[in-house]
């Protein structure tokens, strides 16, 4: 008699093995994290994939735990950095965006006052002027009527007045928003020059101002040729500058045979003569001029020779 074929038994669920849980998947990060958080991220989440696994040694299982610690304390501190740069922006942008904003405005006002009528010249007014013709100095600067007054320089100036010899020199000053005012100075003579038999005035640089209308209140310069190309002329210029301010009325004439040799001669009846030399230790030769001249009566006709002004002497007659 066959027995019955006995039935196969099924597995229980005690004993099937337990499926091992996968890991759990990191979280991704946000799109705008640096380059380098993302692989730090990376990185850890291979660790912690393997960090349980039975096949690995238990002393790499502890490294790789210990590396992945040390990979979520370099990711903290980067999200931290980020964080700090993020907060940061808006009041870095807004430093920026005034910056740029003052800088516009700025372009703004200084293109306002070039290319519009603004701060355009409607009145120019002439000051110092003593021999010259106030309305034939005004007609040469009246080109720059209308022109912005932040765009007209002196050079401009320099060469509409370049036509006037008795202009030493000039300064300008604007009063926005429409006046400019001009200052001049004019050429002071410092002698008289004799040329064909008629007194001239000339300044120390040797430019002739015009003719004299008396010969009382400036001295004579003896010199031959042109003052202004003659070395004589401002040897005996810068004679006159040097003498005290109580002789200078006094002088009759001044002549520089040689720019070593300047003679002066005084005005009045005895016709009083100076030996100057030249042009050095003249504040010395002055002192010691006035110490002689006290000590000698006016009547005398007498020369004094100061070349020397450690040695001075004084005779009596013409040179």
């Amino acid at each position: 008699m066959k027995k019955p074929p006995v039935p196969a038994r099924r597995p229980s669920s005690s004993s099937k093995p337990a499926a091992r849980p996968s890991a759990k998947p990191a979280t991704p990060l946000r799109p705008g994290a640096p380059k380098s958080v993302t692989q730090l991220a990376s990185k850890a989440q291979q660790r912690a994939a393997a960090k349980d696994n039975p096949k690995l040694p238990r002393s790499e299982r502890s490294a790789r735990r210990q590396e992945l610690r040390a990979a979520r304390t370099q990711v903290r501190q980067q999200l931290g950095e980020l964080r700090r740069f993020t907060k940061g922006s808006p009041l870095k942008r807004g430093i920026v965006y005034t910056s740029i904003g003052s800088v516009l405005a700025l372009l703004a006002l200084v293109l306002a006052t070039i290319f519009t009528p603004m701060m355009s010249i409607d009145k120019i007014e002439i000051v110092g002027l003593h021999r010259l013709k106030l309305a034939t100095v005004q007609n040469s600067v009246k080109s720059l009527i209308g022109h912005p007054l932040t765009t007209v320089d002196e050079g401009q100036i320099q060469q509409r007045l370049a036509q006037f010899s008795l202009i030493e020199s000039f300064t300008t000053v604007s009063l926005p928003p429409h006046i400019l005012q001009i200052y001049i100075r004019e050429r002071q003579p410092i002698g008289l020059v004799s040329v064909g038999g008629t007194d001239y005035l000339y300044d120390p640089a040797g430019v002739q101002i015009g003719p004299a209308k008396s010969s009382g209140k400036y001295p004579y310069v003896l010199v031959k040729g042109n003052p202004a190309h003659s070395p004589n002329y401002r040897e005996a210029v810068s004679v006159l500058l040097a003498l005290p301010a109580s002789l200078y009325p006094k002088v009759y004439s001044i002549q520089a045979t040689s720019v070593d040799d300047v003679r002066i001669r005084l005005r009045g009846v005895n016709n009083t003569q100076i030996l100057w030399g030249d042009s050095s230790k003249s504040l010395l030769k002055s002192k010691v001029l006035r110490a002689l001249m006290n000590t000698v009566k006016r009547r005398q006709l007498v020369v004094f020779d100061v070349s020397s002004p450690t040695a001075p002497t004084v005779r009596f007659g013409s040179f």
